[in-house]
């Protein structure tokens, strides 16, 4: 490498870095758009040599892992335990309901499922940095909030970790490259590593760190720790994953040891300046004519990403008990892209997953994120205000009934035993993961009607409407067990804490309300109320079967399912019918 390339790729990124960020500084921006407008600038007025563009992958991919390393350091596993339950359960809500909302987000886009499914990934997290920059300029949060919501943004970086490794394998399986047996490989290496970083890891890092920091000086243990991050950077890009895995993994062992905080506070020098190389990476990338023609996209997938954000933030809020106010302010905090929306999207357009419309679109809409956040949160509170005014008075009640009935479920709940409290918390999660699994088999139907059809045409014969007739089938029987499960979650809820406070209401001498809708509905069959969500569920799902094929469709599982059923019971009436006698003897004899 030509040291004349270095230097000159060195001074001219690091001083257009600074002068970019300095003037969104004056404008109370965040500095990483300005290392991505300067990358924009850079790739579209400089033209740079081979060695330049060598420059930038070689400085980018230690910026890469230095970032991903401290965003690990920051994660204290033991705060988490103590004070992030409230984080974890909001991560837990919201984070598969962006992902899924940005599959099919992607879907009416027109994107593949692949696509899709990296939309989803990108726009699921929020930035750390940027959410707490803005905040702590503005002053509209307490203390307390901001902590929360950066609790948030770190349960979502470990979720996001969690699902760029997932997807690794299906955008290597997108390269012509990779076969089966390789894929195959790849997965139960990625398994492996994860499971070995965090079982054996979280034991022995911290324990090396401690003896490392209680016998050689200080700069030797930071020397040690880097060293520690970059070679798990390299045994991850091994096994096939993204270097960023390592390097977080790495960080979040060592964060478990008693000086993590004095090696962040070392090595955050070396980490801005190589951060600001890579995202002037980034930036690079998208060439102004790109922004220019993607513009309406850029647009769309931010509005997906705000309203998605919003929406299920809001909704985790307001199921974790918090007023309608608090939660929407909390939302609309964490209308920011994260980091790994970036990351996300160089690993896909790395494996030829994304064009550089997609790639372009998506590095816009963050742009866009973050340029907004500092004024949708300054009016979030006029906002809410207005919403509230504005809103018909009809809609008006029935939200104030539904908060009524949920804390009125809570305080049920809380004051019912230990052992009823676990029951409750698990239905709900068990109704949780239900609604999910219903929600990914409808994507997974949509996404994967076609190439099925085709498949069993080319291998089998016969015509289309059969084959649509049988994969609606199919998908008709597989709704049914979540389904089914789900309603008996359900049913389990309302006896423990509706009919539970019916009960109270009554002995308290309050006047009970009449039978709603719901109570009727719950009222129904059980294997009826099941027939008729999966039913639901099947003829507003879109696909290219027509109304009548979807009656024969439902007719014929409905058959199928009614002598399963009679089957079931006449096994069950059997049974008793043989051991009568034996209780009829005994009865004789007394």
């Amino acid at each position: 490498m030509d040291e004349l390339a270095l230097l000159t790729s060195l001074a001219v990124f690091t001083l257009l870095a600074a002068v970019f960020s300095i003037v969104f500084n004056r404008i109370k921006l965040p500095p990483l758009i300005g290392y991505i407008v300067a990358g924009i600038i850079i790739a579209n007025v400089w033209t740079i040599t081979d060695e330049g563009h060598e420059v930038v992958e070689i400085l980018s991919d230690i910026g890469l892992v230095m970032l991903m390393f401290c965003i690990g350091l920051e994660i204290n596993l033991k705060k988490i335990r103590k004070q992030g339950v409230f984080a974890i359960e909001v991560a837990v809500i919201q984070l598969p309901l962006m992902v899924l909302g940005g599959a099919l987000g992607g879907m009416l886009l027109g994107f593949d499922m692949v696509q899709c499914i990296c939309l989803g990934a990108i726009i699921s997290g929020s930035s750390t940095a940027v959410v707490m920059a803005v905040l702590k300029a503005q002053k509209k949060l307490d203390k307390e909030h901001i902590e929360m919501l950066v609790l948030i943004t770190i349960m979502e970086d470990i979720g996001q970790v969690i699902i760029l490794s997932m997807i690794t394998p299906i955008l290597a399986s997108n390269n012509p490259a990779v076969d089966l047996n390789s894929l195959i490989v790849m997965i139960v290496s990625i398994i492996a590593f994860m499971v070995a970083s965090i079982v054996v890891g979280l034991r022995l890092i911290p324990r090396m760190i401690n003896w490392v920091s209680d016998n050689v000086s200080d700069e030797v243990l930071t020397v040690f720790s880097v060293g520690l991050a970059f070679g798990m950077a390299l045994l991850s890009m091994y096994i096939g994953l993204s270097m960023a895995i390592g390097a977080f993994l790495m960080g979040m062992m060592i964060a478990a040891s008693r000086k993590s905080k004095e090696i962040n506070h070392k090595i955050e020098p070396m980490r801005d300046l190589f951060m600001a190389i890579f995202f002037i990476s980034i930036g690079m990338e998208i060439s102004v004519a790109s922004l220019a023609d993607n513009i309406l996209l850029i647009v769309i997938i931010y509005i997906l990403f705000a309203v998605l954000k919003i929406a299920t933030v809001f909704l985790a809020y307001w199921v974790g008990g918090e007023s309608g106010r608090n939660g929407f302010l909390s939302a609309t905090g964490l209308v920011a892209m994260g980091e790994f929306a970036f990351i996300i999207a160089a690993e896909a357009y790395e494996y030829k997953v994304v064009d550089d419309a997609f790639y372009t679109s998506v590095v816009g809409a963050a742009l866009v994120s973050m340029v907004v956040l500092p004024f949708l949160t300054k009016y979030a509170d006029t906002i809410w205000d207005k919403s509230i005014q504005k809103c018909p008075k009809r809609m008006y009640c029935a939200c104030c009934n539904l908060n009524e009935g949920r804390d009125r479920m809570y305080s049920h709940i809380h004051a019912s035993t230990r052992k009823s409290r676990k029951a409750v918390y698990r239905s709900m999660t068990k109704s949780y993961i239900n609604i999910l699994s219903i929600g990914l088999i409808q994507v997974l139907f949509i996404v994967g009607t076609r190439p099925a059809i085709d498949w069993l045409m080319s291998g089998f014969g016969g015509s289309e409407v059969i084959w649509d007739v049988f994969i609606l089938l199919v998908n008709f029987m597989i709704l049914v067990v979540p389904v089914y499960n789900l309603v008996n979650n359900v049913r389990f809820l309302d006896s423990m804490i509706i009919s539970g406070a019916k009960r109270i209401a009554k002995r308290e001498g309050a006047s009970s309300e009449p039978g709603t809708i719901y109570q009727r509905f719950l009222e129904l069959n059980t294997y009826l109320m099941v027939l008729l969500i999966v039913a639901l569920i099947i003829i507003v799902t879109p696909n290219n079967i027509g109304l009548w094929l979807h009656f024969v469709v439902l007719g014929i599982a409905i058959v199928i399912l009614l002598v399963m059923i009679f089957g079931k019971n006449r096994k069950k009436v059997t049974e008793p019918e043989e051991t009568e006698p034996v209780d009829d003897d005994h009865g004789d004899d007394l």
